[in-house]
C-alpha cells in the first residue's frame, strides 16, 4: 500500500488514538539522545515497522548518509538510510508510533508533504518531537527539560501553561520544522520534549540525557512502568560517563572554573531556556575539551 512517498506494510493495523513520538537526525539530536530514546522505547514496547520511504534516494544523498554493510547469518546485508515509522499496540491505552526522520537533501517540500499525509492516513491525533541540544548547563546538576504544547511552554511539575516570553531563536534551522508548523492544519496536536546537555562535554551517546528524557516521558505520558528499568540502566551508564568527565574536568583549572560558574548560574536562577549560543571559550579550554572528547569517544567541539 502506498501513501504519497511511503510504502505501508499490510495488513494495516487498526490504531487506537495513536500518538507519534518523533526525532529528527541530525538536527536537535545532540548526544544522539532522541535517536537512542526512540530505539530503547521501540525495543521495550516491541514495536513493529509499519512504513518507510519507497525510494529514499529521491530525498537523501547516500554520500552524506552512508549505507551500512553488515553480515547476517553469513549473508552480506546493506542497510539503506531511510525515514521509518513503527508502531506498538497497547490494549486499553493509546497506541504509539515512532517516527525516525532524517533531514532531506533533495525535494524537501515533497518529503514534508509525504510525512504529513502518512500521519493523517494513520489517524494520528498527537505528535511529540523528542530531542536535545547543547546548552550552557553543568553536568553536575539535573539536566533541564522543556515541554511545550502547541508552541507554549508547560510546567512539568504542575502541568500549568507558563507565560509566553517575548523574542525567540533567530538563525539557522531545519526545513523539517515545517512539519511541526503545519501539524495543526492536519488536526494533529503538536508537542515537544527537549533536553539541554552540557555543551562542553559532547558525548557521542549521552546516557544521562537518555535516562532523563525517558523519565520525563513517563511523567508526561501514560507509558508502561517497565520503562523505569530501561531508564535506570541508562542512568547507571550515564553516571559512569559523568564521573569520568568530572575527573578529567578537575585536572584543568580553567574548565573547572567554567563548570563552577555554570553551577552558580544554575543554582541561582532558572536555567537558560533560550537558544542563544553559549559563552565563548579560550583556545586553551577548547583544546582541553577536544582532548576530553577524544578520550571519551565524543564527536569533538
Amino acid at each position: 500500500m502506498r501513501v504519497s512517498a511511503f510504502k505501508i506494510n499490510e495488513p494495516v493495523p487498526e490504531l487506537n488514538d495513536p500518538i507519534v513520538f518523533g526525532t529528527l537526525i541530525p538536527w536537535l539530536d545532540a548526544g544522539n539522545v532522541g535517536t537512542v530514546v526512540l530505539s530503547r522505547l521501540e525495543e521495550s514496547l516491541q514495536a513493529v515497522k509499519i512504513a518507510e520511504l519507497a525510494v529514499p534516494g529521491r530525498f537523501f544523498d547516500f554520500t552524506r548518509y552512508r549505507p551500512l554493510a553488515r553480515f547476517v547469518e553469513g549473508q552480506r546485508v546493506l542497510k539503506i538510510p531511510n525515514c521509518t515509522l513503527s508502531y506498538a499496540k497497547r490494549p486499553g491505552a493509546s497506541d504509539i508510533l515512532f517516527l525516525n526522520m532524517l533531514e532531506p537533501h533533495l525535494f524537501a517540500e515533497r518529503y514534508i508533504d509525504a510525512v504529513l499525509q502518512l500521519l493523517k492516513a494513520l489517524g494520528v491525533k498527537k505528535h511529540c518531537r523528542v530531542g536535545a541540544w547543547w546548552d550552557a548547563v553543568p553536568h553536575t546538576r539535573t539536566l533541564p527539560v522543556s515541554y511545550s504544547v502547541a508552541g507554549q511552554q508547560v510546567d512539568l511539575n504542575t502541568g500549568d501553561l507558563l507565560p509566553r516570553r517575548p523574542g525567540g531563536y533567530e538563525g539557522p534551522t531545519s526545513i523539517i520544522n515545517q512539519v511541526t508548523d503545519r501539524l495543526e492544519s492536519f488536526g494533529i496536536e503538536n508537542q515537544s520534549l527537549m533536553l539541554r546537555l552540557p555543551y562542553y562535554a559532547r558525548l557521542e551517546e549521552d546516557h544521562t540525557g537518555v535516562a532523563r528524557l525517558i523519565e520525563t516521558m513517563m511523567q508526561v505520558f501514560d507509558l508502561p512502568t517497565t520503562l523505569a528499568d530501561v531508564a535506570a540502566a541508562e542512568a547507571y551508564e550515564g553516571k559512569r560517563q559523568y564521573q569520568r568527565l568530572s575527573s578529567q574536568v578537575s585536572s584543568s583549572p580553567e574548565v573547572n572554573a567554567l563548570v563552577q560558574r555554570l553551577e552558580e548560574e544554575y543554582d541561582s536562577q532558572e536555567p537558560n531556556t533560550s537558544s542563544e549560543p553559549p559563552p565563548s571559550l579560550s583556545p586553551e579550554v577548547e583544546k582541553f575539551l577536544r582532548e576530553i572528547n577524544d578520550q571519551m569517544g565524543g564527536p569533538g567541539t
